[in-house]
C-alpha cells in the first residue's frame, strides 16, 4: 500500500470548528460533535462513514458555511464519543436526537456517506427527527444479520491491523483499501491522517452496527426527499446496492458522480458540494 508519511496536516483542516461534547443523561455518554452556526441559516447535519469521524467534513464546511449552518457528529467510538455498549444505529439515532434538541436545533437536513448513510436512514425514519431532506453517498440497507458477535471477517481482519501497524501505516492501509490506485496526494493524505485516529472501539462498534442493521421495513416510512449519490469507480458499496435505496424510497433521486471511489466528498467535493446545494435549496 501507499506509503506517504505525514507530517504536516493539509491547509483544509483550518475549516473545521472546534470539537464540542454533549453529554447524554438518558445513556451516560458523551457525544463530540463539531458545529458551526450561522443565524437565520438552515442547518445541515452530517454523518461520516466507517473509515472517518467529524472532521471528515472538511470540504463541506468550507463550502456550506456561506449558506447554511452546519454541524457534524462523531459516531459513538470515533473522535472524542464514548463507546456504546451493545451498539445499534437505533440507538444511536435516538442519541443524536437528544443532542439536537439539547442545541435547539428543530428542523435540519441531513447528509450521511457509507455508514453514516446507513444512520442517516434510521434518523430520516424516526419520528421524533425534522427530517427536510436527506442525502445518502455511497451507502446501502445495512448487512442484514441476526447476531451480533462474531463480527464479520472484515472488520475482524481490521482489529488486528488496528494492533499490529503504526497509525500511518493502519492510515495509508485503509486508505488504499477504500481508493485503490488513487494517487492524489493531498486528498489521500487528508484521508489518511483521520483514519489513523480509528481506534479499535470504533471498529467495535461501527461494525456491529452496521452488520446487525437492515433498513428495508425503514425506507418506505422516509417521507423526506431523498438525493442519493454513487461513485462510479466505489469498490466498497455497489450502485445496485444503492439504487435498492432509490427504489425503496418514495420521494428519491440518484446522481452518479464520474472517475470518483468511496470518497466522493473530497475526491470530487466541488461536484458533490454542487449537487447537495442545488438538491437542498431546490
Amino acid at each position: 500500500f501507499k506509503c506517504y508519511l505525514v507530517h504536516m496536516q493539509p491547509p483544509i483542516f483550518i475549516h473545521i470548528p472546534k470539537d464540542q461534547s454533549y453529554y447524554d443523561k438518558s445513556s451516560g455518554l458523551n457525544l463530540s460533535y463539531r458545529y458551526l452556526k450561522n443565524e437565520n441559516k438552515e442547518t445541515i447535519i452530517f454523518l461520516h462513514g466507517y473509515n472517518g469521524n467529524s472532521k471528515s467534513w472538511a470540504y463541506q464546511f468550507k463550502y456550506f458555511k456561506k449558506y447554511f449552518s452546519l454541524i457534524s457528529f462523531d459516531f459513538p467510538g470515533f473522535g472524542k464519543s464514548n463507546n456504546m455498549i451493545d451498539p445499534d444505529m437505533f440507538k444511536v439515532s435516538e442519541l443524536i436526537i437528544r443532542a439536537l434538541e439539547s442545541l435547539k436545533i428543530k428542523k435540519y437536513f441531513v447528509v450521511g456517506h457509507s455508514m453514516g448513510g446507513m444512520l442517516a436512514q434510521v434518523l430520516a425514519s424516526n419520528l421524533k427527527s425534522s427530517v427536510v431532506k436527506i442525502v445518502l453517498s455511497c451507502t446501502h440497507k445495512g448487512y442484514s444479520m441476526s447476531f451480533k458477535e462474531p463480527l464479520r471477517e472484515p472488520y475482524r481482519k481490521r482489529l488486528l491491523e488496528r494492533e499490529k501497524l503504526s497509525d500511518i501505516e493502519y492510515g495509508n492501509l485503509r486508505i488504499s483499501k477504500m481508493l485503490p490506485g488513487f494517487n492524489k496526494k493531498e486528498i489521500f493524505n487528508f484521508l489518511s491522517l483521520i483514519s489513523q485516529e480509528i481506534s479499535k472501539d470504533a471498529i467495535t462498534c461501527g461494525g456491529a452496527s452496521m452488520q446487525i442493521l437492515d433498513t428495508t421495513n425503514l425506507l418506505p416510512k422516509i417521507k423526506a426527499p431523498c438525493l442519493i449519490l454513487t461513485g462510479t469507480k466505489d469498490v466498497v458499496v455497489s450502485k445496485e446496492k444503492s439504487l435498492f435505496l432509490l427504489n425503496a424510497i418514495k420521494n428519491s433521486k440518484h446522481h452518479e458522480i464520474k472517475d470518483v471511489g468511496h470518497a466522493p466528498y473530497c475526491e470530487n467535493a466541488d461536484e458533490f458540494n454542487a449537487k447537495i446545494k442545488k438538491f437542498l435549496l431546490s
